[in-house]
């Protein structure tokens, strides 16, 4: 009897991150429903694989988070229980050209009417999918507590959204908790990002242009983060509002990632062209995150960053 199943929204189900939530909570008994901006047959690759892996289970909605009149009724028709917020701007997020006026009609402006007409119709809570990229730059590893002065146009987005979202969930007195997350990476990822593109050019032989790769980043397997979102939504119970970073605790060099991909799929290390590209101008050598509140709080456990790459590439041979 599906609807008496437990109601769950997840938000920008054709990305990346998104389409694993999706599939994973419809998988573990939730009536689930993905909402994206365009019908699932606009979509293109990876786009459309992601829609493809949870269309049997997931009911697919077309759903602009800009119009107001849309998500109100959205709402009122479906009355979720639980609501996951993780549509975003994100086109050029690393660029200093990121277009923050996009942005503030994406990933701001839509979080009074949605919480509002969540909280009218009888919404438990809501997670916010946040970014590493609100923190300021520092070598040592944020932490929830920090104070943030990020560096980037994204960052500040990410951050504003963040802060309209804790103002709005104390105001209407809503349980509502922010997934800061770091780097995830895994099945379905953009092809375009360092370790799918690594990955898939090593598989074919062929050779990888990279940097130095001495920037030392925090990565997550995609399982890892998919089962915080599910810790998250049982801390909802607790009220209130609060903050995680969904981080391995971690700084790990690009260049171990890289080379740990090379030796699980057998390929010459010759083929990665250390320093055949210059650093992003402004790019810091240091970023990871303290993961100690989601272990202790939640009980989140993330896996070792090489049992997610041979996953990962267990699956990219598939």
């Amino acid at each position: 009897m599906p609807h008496q199943k437990p109601t769950i929204v997840i938000t920008g189900a054709s990305s990346f991150v998104g389409c694993h939530l999706a599939q994973r909570f419809s998988q573990g008994g939730w009536r689930t429903f993905g909402t994206g901006r365009y019908p699932a047959s606009h979509y293109k690759n990876p786009s459309a694989q992601r829609i493809g892996l949870i269309r049997q289970e997931v009911s697919w909605k077309v759903l602009d988070i800009r119009d107001k009149n849309a998500v109100k009724n959205f709402i009122k028709n479906v009355k979720p229980r639980f609501w996951i917020h993780h549509a975003g701007y994100a086109i050029d997020y690393s660029s200093p050209d990121y277009d923050i006026h996009q942005a503030d009609e994406v990933n701001v402006k839509p979080i009074e009417y949605t919480f509002e007409t969540l909280a009218q119709n009888g919404c438990r809570g809501v997670i916010v999918t946040g970014s590493s990229m609100e923190y300021s730059n520092a070598d040592s590893p944020h932490s929830e507590t920090d104070f943030c002065a990020p560096s980037t146009p994204y960052g500040h987005s990410k951050l504003k959204e963040t802060q309209t979202a804790l103002d709005l969930a104390i105001r209407l007195g809503m349980p509502v908790r922010i997934a800061r997350l770091f780097i995830p990476f895994g099945p379905l990822d953009n092809p375009g990002k360092l370790i799918y593109c690594v990955l898939g050019n090593l598989e074919q032989g062929k050779p990888v242009d990279l940097s130095l790769c001495e920037q030392k980043r925090d990565f997550v397997f995609i399982d890892w983060v998919v089962d915080a979102y599910e810790l998250l939504i049982n801390d909802l119970d607790r009220g209130g509002i609060d903050i995680f970073n969904l981080s391995s605790g971690q700084a790990t060099t690009i260049r171990d990632v890289v080379n740990w991909i090379a030796e699980g799929v057998g390929a010459s290390k010759s083929l990665l062209n250390f320093g055949a590209h210059p650093m992003r101008a402004g790019e810091q050598m240091v970023s990871y995150g303290s993961n100690h509140k989601a272990r202790t709080i939640l009980g989140w456990v993330p896996g070792d960053i090489k049992d997610g790459i041979s996953s990962l590439i267990k699956d990219f041979r598939k």
